[in-house]
This record gives C-alpha cells, structure tokens and sequence, in this order.
C-alpha cells in the first residue's frame, strides 16, 4: 500500500497560515496601540510611538523571513540595533518603550505559534513500502511534525541494518529556503532537538543487531568532519540535486572510555521548501554495516527518497 500525500494546493495553503498569524498579530498590535491612545489622555498618533518607519519595518521583516537565512533570529535583533544607534532613535524608545515593546511581543508569540501550525506528510516512497511507524512519541512537540518509520532488513540476515526516518518539520523562525536545512542543522546540534527523535531509532536497532544491549538514554551524536553539501546523481531517477547533509558518530557512553564507544552512524539529509517546511531523511546504520566505508551517503536510498 502506498502512502498518500496530500494534494499539493493543501501544502501551499497550510504554509501561507504562518505569514498571515503574524500579520493578524501586527494587526491586532497596531489596534491595541490605537485603542489605548483613544482612550487616553495624551492623543499621539501609531505612527508617532512608532517610529516613522516603525510599521514599515514590521512589515519589511515579514517579508524579509522569505528570503533571509535565520529569518527571525536575525531580523529581530538587528532592527532593535538599528533604532538605538541614534540619540533621537534612544529618546523615541525612552518615551514609546511599552508602545512599541508591545508591537515586538505580538509578532514574535505570533510567530511562535504559528510553530503549531500543521505540516504535510513526510516524503514516503513507494519502494519503500508501508511504513513501519508513523508516530514517534519521544519527538518534541515543538515545533510541529511528522515522522515515518522503515525497518530495512538484508534479505541474507546480515548486519546490513538499517533503520530509515523520513520526516516533515515546521521552521517558524523562516519562510525561505535559502539556508533553511544549514540553519536547522546548526539550531538542531545547538539545542540538542534530534537526540529525543532518535530515541525510536536506537531502540529499533538494538533489537536488530547482536552484542552489548543499546541504551537510548547513554547515547551521543558526535558530528564527523565532512562535506556539509551532496550532490546526489542518477539519470534513471531523474535527479541531480545537492542537498545539505550531516553525517554523526552514534555513540554508547556505556564504555570504559571517556569518549564513548562507537556503535553506529547517523545520516542526516534536509531539503527545505517555500512557506518554512523542511523534508528530512535519516539513515541510522550499526557499526559493522558495509555501507559506512563504502556508501556513507546512502546514495540509493536518498536518491529514491529525492525522486519522490
């Protein structure tokens, strides 16, 4: 049976929701803000407490998480620089602090919960099969995603294992795809976000494999020092794509050795989309795979994730 995405116009929609939540929240801001100075005693303008082009960098910003890198994380802090760098930028903040403190809140709960906002089915190819599991409990809840499952077993009952995890998740700090994957990689070492989600994995393999029982809560992902970009080729597949790609040591710290004992590795790959999806595929191989010397990229299996 073939696992069944959602029409594509669905996806597109889904991913315009986050856009506008933050618009609503600079909306409902700049309402607020009006509501109170109607109210109040002193009769200053929005535009006024905010700045000249205090809601044209609001909106700018918006636009600006389509195209930049990092989006929001980025954004953020450098239109806060920039309205201090002038006395007279200081002396507007001094006086409008909790006015336009109040714009900066809104959009930035706004766009963190539209982290919330549903994602489309993770990338499933049909030589795959059904997946194994479609649901990963130890995954975090935020930001929102979903995670398929396969369990690879050698046809000869060998030691080529290998546990496969194709996942769809929301980026809410970006819209764009230039530099999406490379960010969420870094954010994702950065917090330590993938150790949870590989916690499925490891339990997987160490039912699959023989020697010394895997414990999920002694593990480490150690990054190898490799190329961050691979380009996948295959002219019967119809791809030639270079993707961002990390390649991690998996491991135990049940060992003698103060830095653990290697019982496998992890292949990451990530392609990100318009509207701040990332599709990622994980490989997860034990020690003794042939695969790590002579394949460490996966090439069959991405590629056929890739040609979907």
């Amino acid at each position: 049976m073939t696992v069944e995405n959602p029409p594509p116009f669905m996806s597109q929609l889904w991913d315009l929701v986050p856009t506008m939540m933050v618009l609503i929240g600079l909306f409902v801001a700049v309402w607020w803000l009006q509501r109170s100075f109607e109210q109040g005693e002193s009769k200053v303008a929005v535009r006024t407490a905010l700045g000249p082009m205090g809601l044209e960098s609001a909106v700018g910003c918006l636009v600006l998480m389509w195209i930049l890198p990092w989006g929001f994380f980025l954004l953020v802090p450098g239109i806060l620089i920039l309205s201090y760098l002038s006395p007279a930028g200081r002396a507007a903040w001094a006086e409008h602090r909790i006015q336009r403190l109040t714009l900066v809140v809104c959009m930035t709960a706004m766009v963190l919960i539209a982290g919330f906002v549903p994602v489309s089915e993770p990338v499933a190819p049909e030589e795959w099969g059904e997946p194994l599991l479609k649901e990963n409990a130890n995954a975090p809840i935020y930001p929102a995603s979903e995670q398929y499952t396969w369990l690879m077993l050698p046809e000869d009952a060998g030691l080529d294992v290998e546990i496969v995890q194709s996942i769809t998740m929301r980026l809410p700090y970006q819209y764009g795809p230039i530099g999406a994957a490379s960010s969420a990689f870094d954010l994702s070492e950065l917090i330590g976000m993938e150790q949870g989600r590989l916690r499925q994995a490891i339990e997987l393999l160490d039912q699959q494999t023989p020697g010394p029982s895997l414990d999920p809560d002694e593990m480490e992902m150690v990054p190898i020092s490799s190329e961050s970009k691979h380009r996948y080729l295959s002219t019967s597949a119809d791809v030639d794509e270079s993707v961002e790609v990390r390649v991690y040591e998996l491991r135990s710290l049940l060992s003698s050795s103060k830095e653990g004992t290697r019982v496998g590795e992890v292949l990451c790959v990530a392609t990100p989309t318009f509207g701040g999806e990332l599709q990622m595929l994980v490989v997860v191989r034990p020690i003794l795979h042939p695969g790590l010397s002579s394949d460490r990229f996966a090439e069959s299996l991405v590629i056929e994730w890739l040609a979907v």
